[in-house]
């Protein structure tokens, strides 16, 4: 109970506006074909042209750029008439349309594009009971086509804003990101990993524009400035950590920053000079502490730390610069048409900055489940009314998730909304009956339905539900008894749903945890011997890399807790958030060597050996073996801590400034190096404890 008041209270929940203008869109196209086939006098076909037209718009990626929409529509369109037609053609022999949905349901489970419209035009031919033809399906390819027109319409005039939303986005979490510098590890790896999933989606974005031709104004060159903001200000904070005596100034630095980069992200270019101004008067102060000659080592080791903090600096406002340009000036975006690859990532979408689109492909075994329980789900509906059966179907098709949690809420709430849709809906057809007053009722719910599709699950089962209902049953007017025997089979879909979610496979995230831990220790040596070889411009796409592996590992951790008596190990939690430090160190590491000349072999040395280490235990982990002896640190860092020294002495007798920049990399590499060392050594023992 407690669970389902969570589920109620969290799902009303309205935590961002509303695109309500794309609900009116969606509300006008899905009840146009009623009132013009009333009209007309053909009335059956207005309804399945307007059940085309809310399956399409059901399978829409609403604000993602508009050449995947047409993508995306293009292929639910054809895969909706085409499972109606399925639908009509295996009606008249039930046995075979129970495996041939439970088929197509465990496809749509697996795979995002084929997604569940064309599952549910599959339900609804099969309960049509009528022949096999091409007419009903080509009624609603026309209004999925119909829908597709509308939503790209504006297309020419709008195409750059779904890359512009993604930009602004992304520009807001990192200049968030810039203002948590100080803040403590907790919130900090919230901001940081909102900051990276924003740069996700920025990636993505720009991936559906990207050009063969190198410009500065291309989406790519947009995404790699803010890559490099996100590195240099990961690196900047472990360097704050060490400027014990200039934190105060770093921070004033810092907030001007932040500043300019929301308000060039917004047009305006007016912090912009105030930045330069901060990091130019920072430069000055760091220069002369450096002019005082003093030749202690507390002054040189601060000294020498400033400088990197100067170089993070000077990158983060010369991007922010750069962003103010690009704001007010334009991104350079290629027009042209879609191509319809498999999947829809492939070829030349892929981003070239080392962000990586997310795979279309879920998990095998809730395909299987999902698959199954629906399979079950049309058996069992064989002898009931054919205006009735498919509701119990839809609600296991619908409220089955990944994991038991997740179908909780989702059944919770479809059948809370249910219940209210069915009800509302009912009154007002009760009261106003009419094939006119069911048209103006599709468009009022359709309207808000799809509008708050996008922010509540909840409120759209609300609308969505009664919606269908009158949709697909458009001859069989929504009364009394039709809604309670809906809200009543709607219930016992959510029960079977949950029994499929408990029953079939509700430990099978337990069976990966081991796949992915070594894939996060895989993919962190990668990370660290990037480093070691100073492959500096192949960072970005390591770290990007083993941040995907370690969201891998934690969205499995997270979906265990949610399984029936499912408990995630708390050993691994740590380590992901383990794993996220040793990034930051890395990419600390990597600002420290782009300033330098040739690494010293200690830090090479010391490197390679974390490299090896986690290689080790990854491969140790995945063959389920006792971890390798532990690999020794202490010389190389003790070769490096000699080093420093060493320079220290050079720099305090007046030596050159190359001497000084050596000290300066050696400086900062050494706290970073032993961070990483500790960092490392613990996750390699938390994963194999």
């Amino acid at each position: 109970m407690r669970g389902a008041a969570r589920a109620l209270r969290k799902g009303f929940s309205l935590p961002a506006r509303p695109p309500w203008g794309y609900g009116l869109l969606c509300g006008s196209v899905i009840s146009a074909p009623l009132f013009v086939g009333t009209l007309a006098g053909w009335p059956n076909t207005g309804a399945f042209v307007a059940l085309g037209a809310y399956l399409a718009a059901f399978g829409d990626n609403y604000g993602k750029p508009y050449a995947r929409r047409a993508r995306t529509l293009a292929v639910k369109i054809v895969l909706i008439s085409a499972g109606c037609w399925l639908g009509l053609l295996v009606g008249p022999y039930p046995g075979l349309a129970v495996v041939v949905v439970g088929l197509l349901a465990a496809v749509a489970g697996r795979f995002r594009l084929v997604g569940t419209p064309p599952v549910l035009a599959t339900v609804v031919g099969v309960y049509l009971a009528v022949p096999a033809g091409f007419r009903l399906p080509g009624e609603m390819a026309a209004g999925g086509v119909l829908y597709a027109a509308a939503a790209l319409a504006l297309w020419p005039v709008r195409r750059l804003h779904p890359l512009k939303d993604a930009f602004n986005a992304a520009t807001d979490t990192l200049a968030a990101l810039l203002d948590g510098i100080a803040e403590p590890e907790e919130r900090w790896g919230e901001l940081r990993d909102r900051a990276s999933k924003a740069l996700d989606a920025a990636g993505t974005a720009s991936a559906s524009f990207h050009s063969d031709e190198d410009s500065d104004r291309s989406a790519d060159a947009y995404v790699q400035l803010l890559v490099r903001i996100f590195h240099e200000t990961v690196a900047l904070r472990g360097l704050r950590v060490q400027a014990t005596d200039d934190r105060e100034q770093i921070d004033e630095v810092v907030a001007a920053l932040s500043r300019a980069l929301r308000e060039s992200a917004a047009g305006s270019a007016a912090s912009v000079p105030a930045a330069l101004a901060a990091t130019a008067a920072f430069a000055e102060r760091s220069a002369g502490l450096r002019a005082l000659g003093r030749t202690d080592p507390a002054s040189l080791r601060r000294v020498a730390l400033l400088g990197q903090v100067r170089r993070c600096f000077d990158r983060i406002v010369v991007a922010v610069r750069t962003v103010g340009l690009l704001a007010s000036d334009g991104v350079q975006a290629p027009a042209r048409l879609p191509r319809l690859t498999w999947p829809p990532t492939a070829g030349r979408e892929q981003p070239r900055h080392g962000w990586t689109p997310q795979t279309g492909r879920q998990e095998p075994e809730h395909a299987g489940r999902l698959g199954l329980a629906v399979a079950v789900a049309m058996a069992l509906m064989l002898g009931l009314h054919e205006h009735y059966g498919k509701w119990f179907v839809f609600t296991v098709l619908l409220g089955l998730r990944s994991t038991y949690g997740d179908t909780v809420y989702r059944v919770v709430l479809r059948v809370t909304g249910t219940v209210l849709g069915a009800v509302v809906a009912a009154v007002i057809l009760v009261a106003v009956p009419g094939a006119y007053m069911i048209a103006i009722t599709v468009l009022v719910f359709a309207t808000f339905g799809y509008a708050l599709r996008e922010v509540s699950f909840a409120y759209w089962s609300v609308f969505a539900t009664p919606l269908a209902m009158m949709l697909t049953d458009y001859s069989t007017r929504l009364d009394w008894r039709a809604a309670g025997f809906r809200i009543l089979l709607t219930m016992g879909g959510g029960v079977l749903a949950l029994v499929a979610a408990r029953v079939l496979w509700p430990h099978g995230q337990s069976s990966r945890l081991r796949g992915l831990t070594a894939d996060l220790l895989r993919e962190h040596a990668l990370l660290v011997r990037a480093l070691a070889e100073r492959d500096l411009g192949g960072i970005p796409g390591r770290a990007d890399a083993a941040g995907q592996a370690a969201e891998r590992l934690g969205g499995a951790l997270d979906k265990l807790e949610k399984e029936p008596g499912g408990r995630a190990p708390q050993e691994l939690r740590e380590a992901v958030t383990l794993a996220r430090k040793l990034r930051d160190d890395a990419i600390l590491l990597a600002a420290v060597l782009r300033g330098s000349a040739e690494g010293s072999d200690a830090t090479a040395a010391v490197l390679d050996a974390v490299g090896d280490r986690l290689a080790a235990v990854a491969e140790a982990v995945g063959d389920d073996k006792p971890p390798p002896h532990l690999d020794a640190f202490e010389a190389g860092l003790a070769e490096l801590a000699g080093e420093v020294s060493s320079l220290m002495q050079e720099a305090a007798a007046g030596e050159s400034s190359a001497v000084r920049r050596e000290l300066r990399h050696a400086v900062a590499a050494h706290p970073a190096l032993k961070s990483l060392c500790a960092d490392a050594l613990d996750l390699a023992r938390l994963v194999t404890t």
